[in-house]
């Protein structure tokens, strides 16, 4: 470890150990006889200190997470000082030619000054939404980052019409795919109704179980629409037609699943770039509350010790789905350095894939966000160059 120092007046980093001057960034730390207030130890290897991540996110969380409001990810940037980095949080806006107008977190200080760095080595992208993503803002901001070389962690939100299609380009994931595709009239929820009997609407840009419903068929007109919070009876799907033509909406047929103590289950696998591949950092579970459509804790769903269905789940299986399954996505969508994948569990224990999210929420387990924050720095000193 060597210690780097920060100028607020002037922006300039600067060090005065003997074995610089070290490269940061995109930029150089100078020389220095003496360090400022403001210090930084920091891990050196070939030349370079850090790494220096960039964390990119919308402009309205700046000012949350100024205000300490933002602790899920105030955590994360701690661990990548505690890692020997140094982070640098910005919005798109904050990303120019040569350098990151943003905020920095000065450890000692427990908190966060505003600051200058040169661009960094790796940035992970954190802005919160798909509108935010498809401005001009983010666009150009991307547009530098890839000019330079410079790794963005997760480019993109998915869509689940999009993860459908990348992943049925490999024969291999057939069998772990329920038929997807999407709706836009009545007349297509009846044909689905009649081959499936029972299916999933979801929107296409959905998450966390908004926009879910469930729909069986008990008749050629008349089906059991089932949602978060209650169920009508429908006569005719015609009645639907005003929801589904409101928005991108996609129909999957449901499976069989397994249960524990009478209640479906499915798995939350959280995945990250390892070493040339994306394996496993955790694996969640979460089951379904009585009567419920989903699984999702925020509607009714409760989480579930893994070790109660661990014995049911083939485990080289799902590693090989979600190393399957990462590089598809990496094809489709540019590099791709964490995921989480929602997995049902066959009566016969065969493994399907529900969805894919490209920005993991926060597990309700320690000890898999323990594990994402060290995956996490692995991933950024991989991209960076350095022996993790």
């Amino acid at each position: 470890m060597v210690t780097i120092g920060y100028r607020p007046d002037t922006g300039e980093w600067v060090c005065n150990s003997p074995g610089g001057p070290y490269r940061f960034g995109s930029g150089r730390v100078a020389p220095a006889a003496t360090l400022p207030d403001l210090v930084f130890p920091v891990r050196e290897q070939d030349g370079r200190v850090g790494p220096l991540v960039g964390v990119l996110v919308s402009a309205s969380s700046l000012s949350a997470l100024l205000a300490g409001k933002k602790p899920w990810l105030e955590t994360v940037i701690r661990s990548i000082h505690a890692a020997g980095g140094i982070s640098v949080v910005s919005a798109a806006a904050g990303i120019g030619e040569k350098a990151v107008s943003g905020y920095l977190f000065v450890p000692t200080l427990h908190r966060f000054i505003e600051a200058a760095a040169p661009l960094p080595d790796v940035v992970y992208n954190r802005v919160k939404s798909r509108e935010e993503e498809e401005s001009e803002p983010f666009q150009t901001a991307a547009a530098q980052l890839s000019a330079h070389g410079v790794p963005l962690v997760n480019r993109t939100f998915f869509r689940k019409s999009d993860v459908y299609d990348a992943l049925r380009s490999d024969h291999r994931l057939w069998p772990h795919l329920l038929p997807t595709a999407s709706v836009q009239t009545a007349t297509d929820l009846r044909a689905w109704l009649r081959q499936y009997s029972c299916i999933y609407l979801k929107r296409d840009d959905g998450a966390r179980g908004m926009g879910l419903f469930r729909l069986t068929s008990l008749s050629e007109a008349k089906a059991i629409c089932e949602y978060p919070g209650g169920q009508k009876r429908f006569c005719s799907l015609d009645a639907l037609a005003s929801l589904i033509q409101s928005g991108r909406y996609i129909a999957q047929a449901a499976a069989e699943t397994d249960e524990w103590n009478g209640r479906r289950y499915d798995l939350r696998v959280l995945a990250h770039w390892h070493n040339g591949r994306h394996t496993i950092t955790g694996i969640g579970v979460r089951s379904a509350g009585v009567e419920s459509v989903t699984t999702h804790v925020f509607h009714g769903g409760a989480v579930l010790p893994y070790k109660e269905v661990k014995e049911r789940i083939d485990e080289a299986a799902l590693e090989r789905l979600i190393a399957l399954s990462g590089a598809r996505l990496g094809e489709r969508f540019g590099f791709v350095g964490e995921f989480s994948a929602d997995i049902g569990v066959g009566r016969q224990r065969q493994l399907y894939i529900y969805e894919i999210n490209a920005k993991p929420m926060v597990f309700d387990e320690p000890e898999i966000e323990a594990r994402r924050l060290e995956r996490l720095n692995q991933l950024f000193a991989e991209l960076a160059h350095r022996t993790p």
